[in-house]
């Protein structure tokens, strides 16, 4: 009788090393949670890494929340939580630290928990003992003497198939296979014997997933496992005291920032990528902007409020990376930059026009009558809650009665383009009641006659 054994054995994250410079740099604070849920997480111990050792950040308390200072040097903060992965986030201190803390949102995924038949992370293995004969007791035909897999990888909070490698090494032979996935993100293995069998996953952008697996029904059962990657994490947190909203826009999309809840005027995302981009913070009826390098891990700046309205340039000012560069909102007759107008938004199932929406549309008529060569595109969105093809219909209706407030006003219909595109586009993962809110949306353009 054939056995193998398999073990694991745990190693303190935690390590305490001589001579570390413990003296404090930057005082953090945030939130955990699930990735998936969001829901906060208690007891998630938070280690800042340096050259020479690790030091104890904090640890969340039952409502997520932490509260913890980096020591100089820090060079990745690494947060692990019983039943979740493990997160590590490069930290680079800049010589210029801000006064006051830096507020996180931090994500974390759920293990895959030791099975048969099924992936399940290294971390999660005990001891284990694989005998020559199926589970049950039972040993398969010849004729089915095997087991067919597709594995796919996935993003863990998107859900879309990632361009992957595979490398599974079989215990029992010690045969090292390595595959790269399809354009869907599949692989397809065959296993025809029992065996324990080593995954390892890896994607660009995304932390490595090193699993296992028993291999124990040879019964000629097609199995389907859905391997979901970690992305390695780019961080913005904005210190933006009296700001209405915080934008990130880069050359192929616009992100808004949420306000992360119980710390006024800090605004977060966690889903961005290492990119160079323009963080547009809006205030009444001001806008500050500046130009940011992002980088994979951990990003802060901070935002003072203008306290003077600057007169508006008839040109588009240039965002640098040293200064904010701040322009006054207010265009007589109309209260929006021509190149920014605002969003409006709608009440979940509804498409009636909200009084602050109408205020803004207010504005884009006395725009559109004193500038005849423009056109206006709109277009209609809606969350992902509900029935896809019954979100598509009410994305259409949100855009028409939008563009019947503005014939309504004077504006022409031939003036006006519109569309609804459902859910297809959302600013904000649908994750979160205050995301879906931001989704809920109108978006206007203004088109200049060629």
């Amino acid at each position: 009788m054939i056995r193998l054994a398999l073990f694991f054995s745990a190693l303190p994250l935690l390590v305490q090393a001589q001579n570390v410079d413990t003296s404090a740099c930057l005082h953090l604070q945030g939130s955990v949670v699930n990735y998936a849920t969001r829901q906060p997480l208690a007891a998630a111990r938070l280690v800042a890494k340096t050259p020479t050792g690790r030091v104890a950040v904090g640890l969340s308390g039952e409502s997520g929340r932490f509260s913890g200072r980096l020591p100089c040097g820090t060079t990745a903060l690494l947060i692990s939580r019983s039943d979740y992965r493990s997160q590590t986030i490069p930290v680079q201190l800049p010589n210029d630290l801000p006064e006051k803390p830096v507020s996180l949102f931090i994500p974390l995924v759920p293990v895959d928990k030791q099975g048969k038949d099924t992936p399940y992370l290294q971390t999660e293995q005990t001891h284990y003992v694989q005998t020559d004969r199926a589970s049950d007791g039972r040993s398969a035909p010849d004729s089915v003497q095997r087991q067919l897999n597709t594995f796919v990888i996935t993003d863990a909070v998107q859900s879309n198939p990632l361009s992957a490698s595979l490398c599974l090494f079989f215990t029992k032979s010690g045969i090292r296979q390595c595959l790269e996935s399809s354009l869907i993100g599949q692989f397809q293995v065959e296993f025809t014997q029992r065996d324990i069998v080593a995954l390892e996953v890896s994607a660009a952008g995304y932390q490595p997933y090193a699993g296992n697996m028993l291999v124990e029904q040879l019964d000629g059962r097609s199995l389907k496992h859905t391997i979901k990657l970690q992305r390695e994490l780019t961080l913005l947190a904005v210190n933006a005291p009296g700001a209405n909203q915080c934008e990130v826009r880069s050359a192929t999309r616009a992100t808004t920032l949420f306000p992360l809840p119980g710390y006024a005027g800090q605004y977060i995302a966690y889903d961005l990528t290492p990119e160079t981009v323009e963080l547009v913070v809006s205030y009444q009826s001001q806008e500050a902007k500046r130009t940011i390098d992002l980088r994979t891990g951990l990003n802060f700046v901070t935002i003072t409020q203008p306290l003077n309205r600057s007169p508006l340039t008839p040109t588009r000012p240039q965002a640098t990376a040293a200064k904010a560069v701040l322009t006054d909102t207010s265009i007589s007759p109309a209260l929006f930059r021509p190149d920014s107008i605002p969003m409006i938004y709608f009440e979940q199932s509804s498409y009636q026009l909200r009084p602050d929406s109408q205020n803004v549309l207010t504005q884009v008529v006395d725009y559109l009558k004193t500038h005849p060569t423009y056109s206006l595109q709109i277009t209609g969105h809606t969350d992902n809650v509900g029935d896809p093809q019954l979100n598509q219909t009410l994305s259409v209706y949100r855009a028409r009665a939008t563009a019947n407030f503005l014939t309504k006003h004077g504006i022409s219909e031939d003036r006006l383009t519109k569309e609804g595109i459902g859910s297809s586009q959302p600013l904000a993962p649908n994750t979160t009641e205050a995301n879906r809110v931001i989704n809920r949306r109108v978006s206007l353009k203004l088109i200049t006659a060629q």
